[in-house]
This record gives C-alpha cells, structure tokens and sequence, in this order.
C-alpha cells in the first residue's frame, strides 16, 4: 500500500479524525486507530496506527468502527 501524505491531497479528497475512532480491519480484528481518510483514484483510505506505533493505509471498505 502506498504511503500517501493527506497534506498533498486538496480539502475535497482528505478528511481528518479528531479524535481519532478505533476501528477494526477487514479481518475483523483489532485494526488500530483512524485518524485520517484520504481519497485516491475515486476510493477512500484510512491512516490506521496500531497499537504499536506502525502506521498504515487500508481501504475504507475494509474498516469498521471497533466494537466497544
């Protein structure tokens, strides 16, 4: 997965997450942390950070909201 910087990507096709949402990933285990979506080639990706500091991009479809 690319590593995308949201701070090259226009208001229109980036969205910050303050606070930052836990989610879980597309194997439904615990993802990490969201705290930006960027859009690239008309599909949204989250920047989700794990629980040990590593940061990567997962495409939105494959995230969901973490259960409580």
């Amino acid at each position: 997965m690319a590593n995308f910087d949201p701070t090259q990507y226009g208001q229109a096709d980036r969205r910050e997450v303050d606070p930052p949402v836990q989610v879980e990933a597309a194997t439904w285990s615990a993802g990490g942390t969201v705290d930006w979506w960027v859009r690239e080639r008309r599909e949204w990706f989250g920047r989700v950070r794990s629980p040990d500091g590593r940061q990567r991009w997962i495409k939105a479809a494959d995230l969901r909201p973490a259960k409580d």
